[in-house]
């Protein structure tokens, strides 16, 4: 296993268009080896005081940790939201091959 700290980031966004959009601009610029869109999901919270309901797509990124704050940068360049979600996680553990692919993809 890799020792090379790997970072899972996560948004969401309001259409498969921009959660599509974002994760091939970040595989491109070579700020994430890889990224996933998943959706429809159903996201409850408050906004500005109001209770919201919407659907959204959620985009799912990995990369070194070096290139953590860059990533969240352009991520918040491109996203349509005032106030986007950006959470990134440590990842405990990636395997020695996934890492080494991470790595080249990253550098490439």
């Amino acid at each position: 296993m890799s020792e090379v700290p790997v970072v899972q980031i996560t948004t969401t966004v309001n259409s498969e268009e921009e959660a599509c959009r974002i994760a091939e601009a970040v595989v491109n610029k070579k700020l994430a080896a890889c990224a996933q869109v998943t959706g429809p999901i159903i996201s409850y919270y408050t906004w500005k005081g109001e209770q919201c309901r919407e659907k959204e797509w959620h985009v799912s990124m990995k990369t070194v940790k070096s290139l953590e704050l860059r990533l969240m940068d352009f991520i918040t360049e491109l996203h349509t939201y005032e106030t986007p979600e950006l959470i990134s996680v440590l990842v405990e553990s990636v395997s020695e091959a996934y890492f080494e692919w991470m790595l080249q993809v990253l550098e490439e």
